[in-house]
This record gives C-alpha cells, sequence and structure tokens, in this order.
C-alpha cells in the first residue's frame, strides 16, 4: 500500500511509483523486525518500551545522513552541495542593489555582508 500512496506529492509519474514500490518490497516485510536488520549501518528498528526511550533514541541519530542511506552513491553529495552553494550565491548576486547612485547609503558589498551575518 506504500508504494501506491503519492507521499508528499513527490511520486510524480509511473517511474517514481515502480521505484517506491521496488523499495517498499525490498525493505519493508517481516524480515525488518528481525534483531539483526540494519536499513543502513547504525539504521536500525530499535524495540524499547517507553516512548521516552524512542525519542532520545531519534535524538541521537545524526543530523545529517549520508546519500549511502537511501542507496545513493556519496557524489550524490557532491552534486547537492554545489546545487546548494550556486542557488545561495545566485541568491545573494540578485539581491544586490542594482542602481549605482553616488549617494551615501550602504555599498553593495556592505548590505550582502549584513545579510549573510543575519543568516541563520
Amino acid at each position: 500500500m506504500l508504494g501506491e500512496v503519492h507521499y508528499g506529492g513527490r511520486v510524480t509519474d509511473d517511474y517514481d511509483k515502480r521505484l517506491l514500490n521496488t523499495y517498499a518490497k525490498s525493505w519493508f516485510g517481516e524480515h525488518m523486525f528481525q534483531a539483526s536488520f540494519n536499513f543502513y549501518k547504525g539504521y536500525k528498528i530499535p524495540v524499547m518500551k517507553v516512548v521516552a526511550d524512542y525519542l532520545n533514541y531519534i535524538d541521537e541519530l545524526p543530523f545529517k545522513d549520508t546519500p549511502e542511506i537511501f542507496g545513493m552513491h556519496p557524489n550524490a553529495d557532491i552534486t547537492y552541495q554545489g546545487k546548494t552553494a550556486k542557488e545561495l550565491l545566485d541568491t545573494i548576486l540578485n539581491i544586490q542593489p542594482k542602481d549605482s547612485s553616488g549617494g551615501g547609503g550602504e555599498t553593495r558589498e556592505s548590505v550582502v555582508s549584513r545579510q549573510a551575518a543575519e543568516m541563520p
């Protein structure tokens, strides 16, 4: 059933649906409840009795997952980081003031520096 549901609108065509169904057949089954099962190194289904223990387990998971967890090559992260950096730099260039009046306002460089310092 999970493979047939359009999860979050990300399943956009029949190829996405086939891929999701393939993942579901490979990963979901009785075998995943065995103690030896791991989704990836260090990613297993915890067996606990208290909700707080589950929340602690989740909090201890890495903040950033590697592409290998999702079955992708490590270079997928390089591509992602490159695209993210390009988007960031394009945004910085697009928000710079376009006029070149000789007024006494902030320079483009000081606006970009101020906005970069304000970023979380």
